[in-house]
């Protein structure tokens, strides 16, 4: 499959978007066989491996947020309540849902916790 994307723009939107829903809606049993799927398509030397990356893993973008009664947004730190919460998410063009989210947010979630990811 990975083969077929090189240089094919349209097909590799198509993939991504697979991955990013199939590593939303999966378990940690599961990601290992998407991640082992992704690495020989994001490996492609062609014309599109830089947009393939920003597609899967996201770009980082500032949060912002206009709150009720305000007229203006508030971005970054400006929005943080807690030491531990972060200014800056990662977001990919290809994301429509709101459970969705890019691999980078997703690890940026789970850094905290105790379980065993491997990347």
């Amino acid at each position: 499959m990975a083969n077929m994307c090189r240089n094919n723009l349209q097909l590799s939107r198509k993939v991504s978007k697979v991955f990013i829903k199939a590593f939303n809606t999966s378990n940690g049993e599961n990601l290992k066989s998407y991640l082992k799927a992704l690495k020989p398509f994001l490996r492609i030397d062609d014309e599109y491996k830089r947009i393939k990356l920003e597609w899967v893993f996201g770009f980082p973008q500032i949060n912002h947020k206009k709150t009720y009664r305000e007229d203006k947004y508030k971005y970054g730190v400006e929005l943080i309540d807690r030491i531990n919460e972060d200014a800056y998410t990662f977001m990919s063009p290809l994301i429509s849902g709101i459970n969705e989210e890019s691999l980078f947010s997703q690890l940026l979630k789970c850094k905290n916790r105790q379980d065993s990811n491997c990347i």
